[in-house]
């Protein structure tokens, strides 16, 4: 669902001895958020349509999803009546929404320069919906940390019913983020999770020491073929990848036939949130394509393949009288077949692998999630002192209606850059 966001952000890395104070300073923030008025989530353009508050498809909070919310979704934002029924666009609040935030960040890096600095970094309005019988639209317009505006969307057809449907998207969807479960969603705190850090990054070019030259872009464009019965979905999506510069963020240039595949399968286990994805893609990139003058490829060489697989899952436990508890993580590998133009001499593979395991407790009545993540990143698995650990806590509480804070504290352990230190994060969340 479309919603607003008002954020602010804490951020610091400093060294051990200033952990103590970074602590200090979440438990006093804890204790705002915990004495704040406490009121319904955030009511974005669904809720209002629906006259609902939006924990209908929300949990533990925005933008996170339950079964219902992850079913809307994929019924192309209608409910289970609303299948192969006309569509009514009159009211257009119900499906207009928006997003700010605005940061604050303090950062104190070993062997860097102390500083602190405002920021904006997303300005967003969303228009999503069903728009006919059987076809839905997804429109984002969003500006980040300037004045450059993107825009992002895609068209989505459903066909069949509630229980068994054909779904096709064309347009740029996400990648191993934002539309997926078992931890491919939106995450409950401010990060996402380290599997979802290694899909988009190419490792090729770490083993020569340089900083990764190759991410992916999130929202990738391209078509998507799904097959939804019940609460399985399996699809096949087909996308553009890297371009010939070893871009995947440029929103031109990949004009050589081999495109990218993603095959995953995604299960919702419960009426909560719990489920699981598993997923596999594939891709390929050049080091030269040569063009004629129509742009047709005459010439390709330095073939670079790619790859990732893994999984995630996570499991909710209600506990009588006091909320829930969770249990999530999940698994991811990468390898790179790395040609020498792409970073190393002699050519050389890079392989890679990521976990993560984290815990959430919501608690109702206040409606206070707490969150502990250990995460681990390997870019590559050859190479000595490669891993990145990330140790983080954190803290969600609804504040007024439409409104959201986040506390969240991470130690950083890096091997491979260096760099420890801490970082803290404090945000506030305004939805409408």
């Amino acid at each position: 669902m479309g919603q607003i966001a008002l954020q602010t952000e804490l951020l610091r890395r400093s060294s051990p001895s200033g952990a103590t104070v970074i602590i200090l300073v979440l438990v006093v923030l804890g204790a705002i958020e915990l004495a704040a008025p406490q009121e319904s989530h955030a009511i974005p353009a669904f809720a209002r349509k629906y006259d609902a508050d939006c924990a209908m498809c929300h949990y533990p909070v925005v933008p996170r999803l339950n079964n219902f919310g992850q079913m809307y979704r994929r019924m192309g934002y209608r409910t289970p009546d609303e299948v192969n029924k006309d569509q009514d666009l009159a009211n257009v609040s119900n499906f207009l929404s928006g997003r700010i935030k605005a940061q604050f960040g303090y950062e104190n890096n070993k062997g860097q320069v102390e500083r602190t600095q405002f920021t904006s970094p997303d300005v967003s309005v969303f228009y999503a919906g069903a728009i006919s019988r059987n076809f839905s639209g997804w429109l984002h317009v969003f500006a980040n940390n300037s004045t450059n505006v993107d825009v992002h969307g895609h068209i989505m057809g459903n066909w069949g019913t509630a229980e068994n449907m054909i779904m096709v998207r064309v347009g740029q969807m996400h990648m191993f983020n934002q539309e997926g479960v078992g931890g491919f969603d939106r995450p409950t705190g401010l990060n996402p999770s380290p599997t979802q850090v290694l899909a988009l990054t190419s490792t090729s070019s770490f083993t020569s020491g340089a900083a990764s030259a190759y991410t992916f872009d999130s929202r990738q464009k391209g078509v998507e073929l799904a097959y939804i019965h019940g609460p399985g979905k399996l699809a096949v999506q087909v996308s553009n990848g890297l371009n010939q510069n070893g871009s995947g963020t440029q929103n031109t240039g990949d004009i050589d036939p081999q495109k990218d595949f993603l095959v995953f399968y995604e299960h919702l286990l419960d009426d909560i949130a719990s489920g699981f994805t598993l997923f596999y893609y594939n891709g390929t990139t050049h080091g030269t394509v040569t063009t004629t003058g129509t742009g047709a490829p005459t010439s390709i060489s330095n073939t670079f393949n790619y790859s990732r697989y893994g999984f995630n899952i996570s499991k909710i436990f209600p506990v009588a009288g006091y909320g829930f508890f969770e249990l999530q993580g999940g698994y991811i590998k990468s390898y790179d077949n790395n040609p020498g133009q792409f970073g190393s001499s002699p050519p050389s593979n890079v392989e890679g692998n990521a976990f993560y395991v984290e815990s959430q407790q919501y608690v109702t009545g206040p409606e206070v999630t707490f969150y502990e993540r250990y995460s681990w990143i390997d870019l590559d698995a050859a190479r000595k002192n490669s891993v990145r650990k990330d140790y983080t806590v954190g803290v969600v509480v609804p504040i007024q209606t439409r409104l959201r804070t986040t506390a969240e504290y991470t130690y950083t352990d890096n091997r491979f850059s260096g760099i420890t230190g801490h970082l803290a994060l404090l945000e506030l969340q305004a939805n409408w």
